[in-house]
């Protein structure tokens, strides 16, 4: 009889078999020497999962594998519910069908997790072509939630730094099944989403912090279920509605401690930065060496793809050296970092350059930008700022004021 596991790794599924197949070869070969369970929620599969899940899952771990076969979908959380209340272990682990586990992966979460005052534990997740899809969850200034650092390469060092977080995800969680279950599980009113942000509230309304562990890498494809975000604002409502007055901003304060500002644009569109002096001192380095520009620049990008002043530079050698096609093609690919309006003109002249007239979307972008509604912005910056105010929070009290002084002069420090 095999002896109890100390996880138990519970995998929703709902066809994309290749992807299944993927993550459970990996768990067979990256598993070994841990006590564990495997029990897979097929969600009512018609693909090969139907007739090639449970084979292949009693070849790949025996006795210690189980699925559970539901007679319709049920969604994430029902899945997920429904596995961990079948399983054994004192500890669960959520994992997505469309992750692929590394060497090594699940050791150091489970050190992680031994601390009391921790109450789940993800891995640093990364997208196929090796840049960051997960690192933890942050909430701006306005309430939106979004993946801290997400696309920018996994060498990024700020990716791998710790930080204290309000919510990770459940595509790669790692909990103790008495605190699931103390928190009632994953609320089952949501429909594949944002039911790991609430699950994530209700673990830190009991005094336990999120972590992710960089030394544990998992691949993640990402978003693989058909209709993932159907469901996108009625989740969005009732998070809302559950845990608004718990969810408290805090990209400002994840960027600060990796030494990094958030920008807010007249849409209220965020991103991130290098502060100015830091932006001078990296400028100063690549113009040291006028020759070499556009090496340096893509060597300093490499480390710091943040340094804003850096993107603009290379695409001033390149429009020199290549020409505009090749400064769009390069700048196309990172104006994300930084969407506010001289990014936008910057795009829209190279992209007139190259094809002979402006790109319809990119003027939309714009349009947007300079047609923003300040009055209902402002308004919204206000009640930020009234929050922040309550909270004590005086770096994004600053950082309202800027915007209010800078897009409502009127309306600043009200």
């Amino acid at each position: 009889m095999p002896e109890s596991p100390i996880v138990s790794i519970i995998i929703p599924v709902c066809n994309v078999w290749d992807k299944t197949l993927a993550c459970l070869r990996s768990l067979g070969q990256y598993t070994k020497g841990h006590s564990i369970e495997i029990i897979v929620v097929d969600n009512h599969s018609t693909d090969a999962t139907s007739t090639e899940l449970t084979p292949l899952g009693a070849s790949l771990f025996g006795q210690v594998f189980r699925t559970l076969r539901m007679a319709e979908n049920l969604g994430f959380a029902k899945a997920c519910n429904a596995g961990a209340a079948a399983a054994s272990a004192p500890l669960l682990y959520f994992l997505n069908n469309d992750t692929v586990v590394t060497p090594n992966w699940l050791g150091p979460q489970l050190v992680a997790l031994d601390a009391p005052e921790v109450g789940a534990v993800g891995p640093l997740l990364l997208y196929p072509d090796n840049t960051v899809q997960h690192c933890g969850i942050y909430v701006t200034p306005f309430g939106e939630v979004g993946h801290l650092y997400e696309q920018l390469p996994a060498s990024f060092a700020a990716a791998r730094r710790p930080h204290t977080l309000q919510a990770i995800t459940a595509a790669a969680m790692l909990l103790r099944a008495r605190d699931f279950w103390d928190c009632g599980g994953f609320h089952e009113g949501y429909v594949n989403g944002f039911e790991d942000v609430d699950l994530c509230l209700s673990l830190g309304r009991k005094g336990l912090g999120m972590r992710v562990e960089p030394r544990s890498i998992v691949w993640h494809h990402a978003s693989q279920t058909p209709g993932r975000f159907l469901q996108a604002s009625a989740n969005s409502a009732l998070l809302t509605q559950r845990q608004g007055q718990w969810l408290i901003p805090d990209m400002h304060a994840l960027a600060a401690s990796d030494g990094y500002e958030l920008h807010i644009g007249p849409t209220l569109s965020t991103w991130l930065a290098l502060p100015d002096r830091r932006q001078a001192e990296l400028t100063a380095a690549a113009k040291a060496r006028p020759a070499l520009l556009e090496d340096v620049c893509r060597r300093l990008l490499e480390r710091e793809p943040l340094w804003r002043h850096g993107w603009l530079l290379l695409t001033q050698a390149l429009l020199q050296r290549a020409g505009p096609a090749e400064a769009l093609k390069t700048f196309f690919a990172q104006w994300w970092l930084f969407p506010d309006e001289a990014t936008l003109r910057t795009m829209q002249d190279l992209h007139i350059q190259v094809y002979g007239s402006p790109d319809a979307q990119l003027g939309d972008m714009l349009r947007k930008e300079l047609e923003a509604d300040l009055t209902t912005n402002a308004q919204m910056v206000r009640q930020a700022r009234k929050k922040a105010s309550a909270r004590h929070d005086l770096s994004l009290l600053r950082l309202c004021d800027t915007w209010l002084e800078r897009y409502a002069p009127a309306e600043a420090g009200v």
